[in-house]
C-alpha cells in the first residue's frame, strides 16, 4: 500500500470494497459469526505476513494493546451485524441502512467535543436521515425490517470505530493498526466460533480467503491509512458511497432491483456524501 497515494483515492477504494464484500454474504451459507471469524482470520494472518517480510512488526505499549482490543471487539461486531442484516434483507437495503451512520459519527463527535460541528453538517445528516426514514420497512414484524436495524447496528459500530481510529492512526501505521485489530477481533470471536458447525468446502475457504486478505486486510488498511489526513466525519460521509458499488453489483449478479422508495432513500444519503466531499477539498 502506497501511503503517499490521495487519502480521498484511498477512502474510495476501501469503500469500494467495502461495498463489493457484502456479496460474500450471499455467496457464503455460512452462520454470520463464520464469515466473520474467517473475514479476520485470514486477514489478521494476511497482514501479519507483510509486515513481518517488510520488517514492520513492532511491539506496542499496554494502552496501545487495550485501545486495540477494544477496537477489534467493536470491528467484529460491526461485521456481524453487517452480515446479519445481509442475511435478513436484501442487499441494497443491508447497504443503505448501514451507510446512515454519519448521523452517529457527527454525534459521537459533539459528545467527545474535540471537532467542531457547523449548521452545514448537521443539514448534511439531515439529509442521510431523512433518506433511512425511507429505507425502514413500515413492517415491524417483517424479516426486512429486522434486516434494516442490523444495518443501522452495523452502522453505529462502524462510527465508533471510525471515531477511535481517527485518535490512534496519527501515531501508528495503518497495517500495524488494522493487524491488531483483526486479529483481537478473530479472537474474541473464537469462543462463539467453535460452538458452532465447523465443516467447509474447499470453495467457502477460498472465499473466505479471498474476503479476508483483498476484502478486508487491503480494504481496512486503505480507510485507516486515509484517516490521517481526513476527519472523522468527513470519511464517514464519503463511506456512504459504499451502496453504489453493492447495488449495482447484486443486479447483475443476483438480479436484485431496491424499490423506488429505497433508491429515492439511498438517493438522499449518498447525495450527503457526495456534498460532504466535495465542501472539503473547496476548504483545502
Amino acid at each position: 500500500m502506497n501511503e503517499r497515494a490521495s487519502p480521498y483515492f484511498q477512502l474510495h477504494l476501501a469503500v469500494a470494497l467495502f461495498g463489493l464484500a457484502g456479496l460474500f454474504g450471499r455467496w457464503l451459507n455460512l452462520h454470520p459469526i463464520l464469515i466473520v471469524q474467517g473475514r479476520t482470520g485470514f486477514a489478521a494472518l494476511g497482514l501479519l505476513l507483510f509486515l513481518l517480510f517488510s520488517r514492520g512488526f513492532e511491539k506496542g505499549t499496554l494502552s496501545y494493546y487495550r485501545n486495540t482490543a477494544i477496537l477489534g471487539l467493536v470491528l467484529a461486531f460491526h461485521w456481524f451485524a453487517f452480515f446479519k442484516a445481509i442475511q435478513l434483507t436484501s442487499l441494497a437495503l443491508a447497504l443503505l441502512s448501514f451507510a446512515s451512520f454519519p448521523l452517529f459519527t457527527l454525534m459521537l463527535e459533539w459528545l467527545q467535543g474535540k471537532e467542531k460541528i457547523f449548521k452545514f453538517d448537521f443539514l448534511l445528516v439531515l439529509l442521510s436521515l431523512g433518506g433511512t426514514f425511507l429505507i425502514i420497512p413500515s413492517d415491524v414484524n417483517s424479516p426486512n425490517f429486522r434486516g434494516v436495524i442490523w444495518g443501522l447496528a452495523s452502522g453505529l459500530s462502524f462510527a465508533l470505530m471510525t471515531v477511535l481510529n481517527r485518535s490512534l492512526v496519527q501515531n501508528v501505521k495503518a497495517l500495524r493498526l488494522a493487524f491488531h485489530q483483526n486479529a483481537f477481533a478473530a479472537l474474541f470471536l473464537l469462543g462463539f466460533s467453535l460452538q458452532l458447525d465447523l465443516s467447509f468446502s474447499a470453495s467457502e475457504i477460498s472465499l473466505l480467503v479471498l474476503l479476508g486478505l483483498v476484502f478486508t486486510a487491503l480494504s481496512h488498511s486503505l480507510f485507516v491509512n486515509a484517516l490521517k489526513s481526513v476527519k472523522a466525519k468527513t470519511a464517514s460521509l464519503i463511506a456512504a458511497l459504499e451502496p453504489i458499488y453493492g447495488i449495482v453489483a447484486a443486479y447483475f449478479l443476483f438480479s436484485e432491483i431496491p424499490s423506488m422508495r429505497s433508491l429515492l432513500g439511498g438517493a438522499l444519503i449518498i447525495s450527503a456524501g457526495l456534498i460532504s466531499q466535495f465542501r472539503n477539498k473547496l476548504k483545502t
